[in-house]
């Protein structure tokens, strides 16, 4: 008989990375630094943030980690795990950032504050951290199922002894 919790856990997995994406699309709408002249949206940061390593700012790679463990959720839960972990760790690198670099010599520009784009970009991470907690369980869960058909306990077998010679 099937374990009806197996497929709730990968149920609520499942509604957690579709939540995950939905945060990170809405995130790339809204803004999300604050600057003196106006607001940084989300897409621009999407765009033009893969070339933050240049300046030490790895916050944007936190989005291929979490797709990284998002394709390895249902085959590797432990790996997953430690990706998405690791994604949410750099992503909250953002908050340390104090300005925005335009390149070519210009001045950069400071931030003055985050925005709800940040906030929503950070819990479409935590959704996936979340989803591959419970991917992690449901795996423990099925091993220890495994071993315990595994090891079940078989009865003695009876020994019989012939009185007669």
């Amino acid at each position: 008989m099937k374990d009806i919790r197996l497929s709730m856990l990968k149920t609520i997995a499942l509604v957690l990375i579709g939540l995950a994406l939905f945060l990170f699309f809405i995130s790339l709408l809204e803004p999300v630094f604050i600057t003196e002249d106006k607001p940084v949206k989300g897409y621009w940061i999407f765009v033009m943030g893969w070339m933050g390593f240049a300046i030490f700012q790895f916050a944007w790679y936190a989005n291929l980690l979490s797709l990284l463990a998002v394709l390895l959720m249902f085959t590797r839960p432990l790996s997953a795990f430690l990706l998405s972990l690791f994604s949410l760790l750099l992503a909250s690198e953002s908050f340390l950032f104090d300005e925005i670099p335009l390149g070519s010599g210009k001045a950069s520009i400071a931030i003055i504050g985050n925005d709800i784009g940040l906030y929503l970009w950070i819990g479409a991470h935590c959704a996936v951290l979340y989803a591959a907690v419970l991917m992690l369980i449901r795996k423990k869960m099925i091993d220890h199922d495994l071993a315990t058909q595994r090891f079940k306990r078989k009865p003695p077998k009876r020994i019989e002894i012939n009185s007669k010679p």
